[in-house]
């Protein structure tokens, strides 16, 4: 037997050989696996968006330059815009954006069209994405993303509802910290409205996620929300500068003659969410009246105070945010 191998000895590095290679498969496959599940789960959200080319999405815009037409909007054209959506709604209606000017830095937000029974918001902000682009100079050091319809589902219907197709208010159902305690408590406690219906669940709709989704993408500083017909700004946000802020709210109002109201947030609304929890600017503007032709007027009259908040610099990193006040 000497210089030779004995066979149980080869036998068991074979088998040890073949244990290490079956594991070493495995940890392969698993990180394969593991790899695909998250291309599927997370690259359609941040990479793939629906054909905006595509016939459904042409028939929307079409749709949408109809109910327009009927409101008399006739000098905004939703097909002239740039859009990107990676959401439809419940209805299967897309959840439209766009962006101008630079990507990253001082970015500012604006919400239309989050109560769909409140149609001039929806005017002002097709309205304000046409002349962002029109005057794209003026804006190309800039950050600006424009949702100007968050609930197409309630602006498109027969009669236009505050909530959306599953019947959810919209501004009720952001995923904040006090929304398992007291979200529904507090519906039943104002007396079940239907209108204000906050949903099953946090962030359940895809229109909340939808907004949730391009707070954490483009990170804006300032977040501008269109509602009506309370007839007042409001705000929410970062304290540790509040005294520039008032003041420069203070100049708006006036300038506007547009009074500033606390109205305070609720479980599940946009102001808690990122105003409260998130320590971004967060303004309310809430227009006189939701007479869709009343649009126009509006925005000639707010589009001065919307410019001033697109150029409002502000500074620091959460919470110690503060602007620049000029």
């Amino acid at each position: 037997m000497k210089g030779k191998t004995p066979i149980h000895y080869i036998t068991v590095n074979k088998q040890y050989f073949s244990n290490q290679m079956l594991k070493r498969k495995i940890i392969v496959w698993g990180w394969y696996l593991f790899s695909c599940l998250a291309f599927f789960i997370f690259l359609p959200s941040f990479v793939f968006s629906y054909d905006s080319s595509s016939n459904d999405f042409k028939k929307y815009i079409s749709v949408l330059e109809q109910q327009s037409s009927r409101y008399g909007w006739t000098d905004i054209k939703p097909g002239a815009i740039s859009w990107e959506y990676y959401r439809t709604t419940k209805s299967k209606y897309p959840l439209v954006f766009t962006h101008f000017g630079n990507t990253t830095g001082n970015c500012v937000l604006f919400l239309g069209g989050v109560h769909g029974d409140e149609l001039p918001t929806v005017y002002l902000m097709f309205k304000l994405a046409q002349y962002v682009k029109d005057n794209s100079a003026l804006f190309k050091d800039k950050c600006i993303v424009i949702a100007p319809l968050v609930n197409p589902d309630g602006f498109l219907a027969v009669e236009p509802t505050r909530v959306n197709t599953s019947g959810v208010d919209l501004n009720r159902n952001f995923s904040t910290k006090d929304w398992q305690a007291s979200a529904i408590r507090q519906w039943i406690a104002k007396g079940k409205n239907k209108r204000y219906y906050p949903g099953v669940e946090p962030a359940s709709e895809q229109e909340t996620q939808f907004q949730i989704a391009l707070i954490k993408r483009f990170k804006p500083q300032k977040i501008l929300s269109v509602h009506s017909p309370l007839n007042f700004f409001d705000y929410d946000g970062p304290s540790s500068d509040l005294n520039s802020f008032e003041q420069w709210m203070e100049k708006i109002c006036k300038e506007t003659n547009h009074p500033l109201k606390k109205f305070g947030y609720y479980p599940g609304s946009l102001g808690n969410y990122a105003g409260h929890e998130r320590n971004i600017f967060t303004l309310t503007l809430e227009l006189p009246s939701s007479d869709p032709r009343k649009g126009s007027e509006y925005f000639h009259k707010f589009q001065p105070s919307i410019l001033k908040f697109i150029n409002l610099p502000v500074v620091g990193s959460s919470p110690n945010i503060r602007i620049i006040n000029n």
